[in-house]
């Protein structure tokens, strides 16, 4: 191979293994199974889905999400609180979920989600 070929799968390689690292992903027909609540750890809020997050992104650790409840991953607090409630009722309710998780925000190495709606 020449030094041209070379250069480009050295790109294409780093440009690769990048993008596996930093993901969006959308998980459908999830239900959430617990909460948590908390003051200082978690963003403030969590919960854990019944279908794994692998699914859709990598480098999320279990089921658990964060809706940075305490705005720290650049969130305001208003919209963070009406994702939660949306939890909550789903939780209640027993629903399905839809919910955006993007691997590249963490609070205390879980993943962080800016997107919840509750499905039929």
């Amino acid at each position: 191979m020449n030094k041209f070929g070379l250069v480009v799968t050295a790109i294409a390689a780093i440009t690769c293994s990048s993008a596996a690292f930093s993901a969006i992903g959308t998980l459908s027909n999830a239900k959430i199974t617990q909460l948590i609540t908390t003051e200082k750890t978690y963003g403030g809020c969590m919960a854990k889905l019944s279908k794994s997050i692998s699914e859709v992104v990598n480098n999320c650790p279990s089921g658990w999400v964060t809706f940075s409840c305490d705005g720290s991953l650049g969130n305001s607090v208003p919209r963070a609180s009406a994702m939660w409630e949306s939890a909550q009722l789903a939780y209640a309710l027993d629903k399905k979920v839809r919910v955006r998780i993007d691997n590249s925000k963490k609070l205390d190495g879980y993943c962080y989600s800016d997107y919840i709606r509750v499905e039929n």
